[in-house]
């Protein structure tokens, strides 16, 4: 692979033009082309991005003998399609999330990409930022114990508009398939397969879910509870909470650059909780547990220990999954250990089952 890694852009809306400015931030990253349905929309991007090559087709821009890799920004209805054209042409893709619509086609894409041998993996924009490299060491070093429980939310209000790809369900639209499945990323990363699924959904005039929320039970006991919505503002974070400790990961949760991690030691049986409380009243905690220095005299008497641990992302973010793709390139890896396409499928299978859980008669 040569020193600079040439992109091409499937797409010129919004997204495209977020990782356009990505782009920016990787001095070996060059930005050669965009392709669109139309020459006035693909002209009008590359003279925005500086782009030097526009093309009227996306079937010109994946034939494009110097494009290394291509990014599908395309509406989230289109992605199967255009991951497969730029794979059926050769190119190594990097996909926008949500990867597809559902299993089906992610399978297809995974297995095309796989039988061509090429590189493939889904722009997931949070599972790419440094803080959570920095959330997945501290958890595989055991910082908080072991894991038992998860909880993510992700919502947003967006004004209703019936022609918005958000509203239209030929578009792919939804607060799953756009914003939960951020937080869904999240919980099958660091919890795995969900042994069982329970959900329920409110939707709009359009018939496409505003908002959702998600139980996700897994082995050992482990808990995800799961929240996403595109008409109204949720905490936009996530808490991990484990036997030792929990971590918090600060909004914006798609984009996240700081968390906590809070460490509070296992209490012991009953005479352990007691002699605490006693050691707590003679120090007359009880009495200022409203205080707004309370959490500084429980760090001083050891009842719990926080660490804020802040990693800045490069620009706007999209710059860590352009970096990835790069690396697996230069490296021959045809897959990407920190989104491999099974993890892609997996996301897809588990929001296909939520789908079917909005459908199940609920007893009253």
């Amino acid at each position: 692979m040569r020193d600079t890694i040439r992109w091409g852009i499937l797409g010129t809306g919004q997204v495209a033009g977020l990782f356009a400015r990505g782009l920016r931030e990787i001095p070996d990253a060059q930005l050669l082309a965009v392709g669109s349905r139309s020459r006035q929309n693909a002209d009008a991007f590359a003279r925005e991005h500086g782009v030097p090559r526009a093309y009227a087709t996306y079937e010109d821009l994946v034939r494009d003998a110097n494009v290394d890799v291509v990014y599908v920004a395309t509406p989230n209805s289109a992605h199967r399609e255009h991951c497969l054209l730029a794979l059926e042409h050769g190119k190594p893709v990097l996909c926008e999330k949500p990867f597809t619509l559902d299993a089906a086609e992610a399978s297809a894409i995974a297995e095309t990409a796989r039988a061509r041998g090429l590189f493939c993996m889904e722009g997931m924009w949070m599972r790419f930022v440094p803080v959570l490299r920095e959330l997945e060491s501290r958890v595989r070093a055991g910082a908080i114990g072991d894991v038992r429980m998860l909880t993510a939310n992700l919502g947003l209000p967006i004004e209703f508009d019936p022609r918005h790809r958000l509203f239209d369900p030929k578009l792919g639209g939804g607060a799953l398939l756009d914003l939960g499945v951020y937080p869904l990323s999240l919980a099958l990363r660091l919890m795995g397969r969900p042994t069982r699924i329970t959900s329920q959904a409110v939707f709009g005039q359009t018939g496409v879910d505003e908002q959702c929320t998600i139980l996700l039970e897994f082995p050992e006991g482990r808990q995800a509870a799961l929240t996403t919505s595109v008409r109204n503002r949720t905490t936009d974070d996530a808490a991990l909470m484990g036997t030792e400790g929990m971590i918090h990961l600060h909004e914006p949760l798609y984009r996240p650059e700081t968390l906590s991690l809070v460490r509070s030691p296992r209490l012991g049986g009953g005479r352990e909780v007691s002699r605490m409380r006693g050691y707590a009243e003679r120090l007359g905690l009880e009495r200022i547990k409203h205080h707004p220095l309370v959490r500084e005299v429980r760090q001083a008497v050891g009842f719990v220990r926080t660490e804020r641990v802040t990693r800045r992302v490069l620009g706007n973010g999209y710059a860590h999954e352009a970096l990835e793709v790069m690396r697996c390139l230069r490296e021959g890896l045809r897959e990407s250990p920190l989104m491999p396409l099974d993890e892609s499928v997996e996301l897809m299978r588990t929001v296909d089952a939520i789908r079917r859980e909005w459908t199940r008669p609920t007893p009253l």
